[in-house]
């Protein structure tokens, strides 16, 4: 599956990070401003304190490798992975669901869920993947380019062919299959690729995209199943709140039992997440 850009769009050449509009990285959101998860912000350079996150593997130095970039994850929770470049400046973000709670719809496997081995792994990059584990950033370009010079889904096992770059302006969403849902504040406005009543469960992309103020400044992992995912760094959205957020709400959403629970995370560009995000 490859998300539909129509070839008018020039966003390829536009500095994403330029003002730096995206100042931070956040994740999880949460309405209570005393959650120890809550728009936690993490490590964007390895050089600097890193929380407790440690090394999980190096990508980079991988033989045929499915990723890329040095990933580390915090006490070994597979939830969230980030991944840092060859000179250790942020360069994208991945969550992985243990094969022993989770399978994925047959279809999207290889596709939006990559197989490792022990997990299926859903990777977002902030970066030209082909940077990642040749040239990398500098630490004076982080503070001039802020967390990313855009934004890159991977669907399929070549991360640098397979890796599609979304639009920065809102304008310019709106010209392909991905889909306005709704506006949620402390979020943003929400878009689904190619969201209709009858989508097919199996074809559900895992991302959403969400913009604020004409400008995209953040995006979500998502995973629907019977399973619900236990670690603190996902949100549990219950099927009666999609209406909030979706707009149609897909049919399998309540028809399907594999959706009967829902596990979500979202991921903020600003350091101002919970009052910037109005759309």
């Amino acid at each position: 599956m490859q998300y539909t850009i129509v070839a008018l769009l020039a966003f390829a050449s536009l500095a994403y990070g330029a003002d730096p509009l995206w100042n931070n990285l956040r994740v999880t959101w949460s309405l209570n401003p005393l959650s120890p998860w809550g728009y936690k912000v993490v490590p964007r350079d390895l050089s600097g304190k890193l929380d407790g996150f440690e090394l999980r593997d190096d990508q980079c130095n991988v033989s045929d490798a499915k990723f890329l970039g040095q990933r580390y994850w915090y006490n070994k929770d597979p939830a969230l992975s980030l991944l840092f470049d060859v000179n250790g400046i942020i360069a994208g973000m991945q969550t992985s669901a243990p094969k022993s709670n989770f399978t994925p719809p047959a279809y999207l496997i290889n596709r939006n869920y990559i197989d490792e081995g022990d997990y299926y792994t859903i990777t977002a990059y902030f970066v030209d993947p082909s940077t990642i584990c040749s040239s990398g950033r500098t630490s004076d370009q982080l503070k001039t380019e802020g967390t990313g010079t855009g934004l890159w889904i991977q669907q399929g096992p070549d991360p640098i062919k397979d890796s599609v770059q979304i639009p920065f302006l809102e304008e310019d969403i709106v010209k392909t299959t991905w889909k306005f849902g709704k506006c949620f504040r402390t979020m943003g406005n929400h878009y689904w690729y190619n969201q209709t009543k009858d989508l097919a469960a199996d074809h559900m992309v895992p991302n959403c995209l969400l913009y604020n103020k004409g400008k995209l400044t953040n995006f979500c992992f998502t995973f629907g199943w019977t399973y619900e995912f236990t670690s603190p760094r996902y949100e549990h959205p219950k099927t009666t709140d999609l209406t909030r957020f979706m707009n149609p709400v897909p049919d399998f959403f309540y028809n399907d039992p594999n959706y009967a629970k829902l596990s979500t995370m979202h991921v903020f560009f600003q350091d101002d997440a919970r009052l910037g995000s109005w759309c």
